[in-house]
């Protein structure tokens, strides 16, 4: 698993070995939920910092990660913080907090590892989903400290040279209309879906 170097003011946690988890990825993720605002900043080196919160008479979520988006190949890498909080004025009423995030990456087959297990990770169709929850008493916090990442075998590389280009443009056109290596999001036919996909993807 790739290591995130730290950047000056932003909360990096010691990684500790607490647990690995490889996987394929999911087909399905978790819906979407109340989106709210947040603050990007680019790094020096490409990574994005992100800050936000959320605050209504029921919860509190506060947000605090950094991921390389902007600069993503074949590895995808994400390291934060969120702290939930249960402002239901019930003092008898514990209530269940989320938080959930969503992440563009290119088309490919996904191997995810994370070092814990109180959030769930899931890729699928060009996109990463981070969620996680808890079960809060009223007036209390619950912080979720997390670090992952997902490898990515980009789809398009159909001759196996290493970059995805006119050659395997070419290759998927001599396939459309029917089955093939080309149908990237198999679903029986290699067609405009496919070649999508393809140009997402075009390194060149």
């Amino acid at each position: 698993m790739k290591h995130l170097i730290p950047h000056a003011g932003v909360i990096i946690w010691p990684f500790l070995a607490t647990f690995c988890l490889a996987s394929a990825g999911q087909e399905v993720c978790r819906p979407q939920l109340v989106p709210f605002d947040v603050h990007r900043l680019d790094l020096e080196d490409g990574y994005l910092h992100t800050t936000g919160g959320f605050a209504n008479d029921t919860r509190v979520i506060e947000v605090d990660y950094i991921d390389n988006r902007k600069i993503i190949t074949d590895l995808f890498d994400s390291q934060g913080t969120v702290t939930l909080t249960n402002t239901t004025n019930d003092s008898n009423l514990a209530r269940r907090v989320k938080y959930r995030h969503r992440v563009d990456i290119p088309y490919g087959d996904y191997t995810i590892t994370q070092h814990a297990t109180d959030y769930e990770v899931c890729a699928h169709d060009g996109e990463i989903i981070f969620y996680t929850d808890a079960l809060i008493a009223n007036g209390a916090s619950y912080t979720i400290d997390w670090v992952y990442s997902v490898e990515i075998e980009l789809w398009g590389d159909l001759n196996d040279d290493g970059d995805i280009d006119g050659n395997d443009l070419g290759m998927l056109f001599s396939q459309w209309g029917m089955d093939g290596t080309a149908d990237f999001n198999s679903d029986g036919i290699i067609d405009s879906q496919d070649l999508g996909i393809l140009l997402t993807n075009w390194t060149g």
